[in-house]
């Protein structure tokens, strides 16, 4: 087992900077690379997430064992989404195995002295997308993810998000149907649809639209005040 670390102070056993390409030596010469809790830490990402692909030989695995999300703030230089990395190493060719997320409040929360057991969640691409704005209140959320490199692995491919890629995708089918419905000559987006059924109306009758603001800001109150769906719990530790 070999650590790395930028500063002496916890006395690793070499001392790298990931914000810079990766010694010669070190390319491939390692089964697995446990970043637990790291890349927050690091400015450059895109270079450390590649240098996480250069110490790795293929059939090696990375784990992003303590990667920090919502209510982190200033624990690092950034918060991830979980869909960063699902997103980068597909796109890369990773082989994904496993996914969590989970959910916890830090020992000292309300003077404990020993932390109440962390909630985990099996992440999928979109199952937390209800929650993004204000749906984890004052706890914390972590990432748990697994990825296998293959022998078409890289880490030059720069990912989309994968929610506006199936956003996109939608947007594609539903334009091939209204072709194929309305014939060679006309084509209509699922927005340009929603805005010739919904806008002339608002034009119209600027009322409706005062209506339809309403029911958006009371549906999202009722929201809020309901139990979350979260993904499948799968364990509490």
């Amino acid at each position: 087992m070999t650590s790395f670390d930028i500063s002496e102070w916890e006395q690793a056993d070499q001392l790298i900077d990931l914000n810079l390409p990766l010694p010669e030596e070190h390319r491939g010469r390692f089964d697995v690379v446990l970043e637990a809790g790291t890349l927050q830490h690091v400015f450059h990402l895109p270079q450390a997430l590649a240098n996480i692909h250069e110490l790795l030989a293929v059939g090696g695995r990375v784990i992003h064992g303590m990667s920090t999300s919502n209510n982190h703030v200033d624990h690092g230089f950034y918060m991830f989404s979980p869909t960063l990395f699902h997103d980068f190493h597909t796109a890369n060719g990773y082989r994904v195995e496993y996914e969590y997320v989970f959910e916890f409040r830090p020992y000292w929360y309300r003077s404990r002295f020993r932390s109440p057991p962390s909630r985990i969640y099996r992440y999928t691409p979109g199952c937390l997308d209800h929650l993004s704005y204000g749906g984890f209140a004052d706890q914390q959320l972590a990432i748990f993810m697994v990825a296998t490199k293959t022998a078409q692995s890289r880490a030059d491919v720069i990912p989309q998000q994968s929610f506006f890629g199936a956003f996109w995708e939608q947007e594609r089918r539903a334009a091939r149907s209204a072709t194929g419905r309305a014939g060679a000559g006309e084509q209509a987006s699922l927005r340009d649809r929603l805005a010739d059924r919904l806008w002339p109306h608002f034009r119209r009758s600027p009322w409706l639209l005062d209506l339809f603001l309403l029911w958006k800001r009371v549906r999202r109150w009722v929201v809020r005040r309901l139990p979350r769906r979260m993904p499948p719990l799968v364990a509490r530790y």
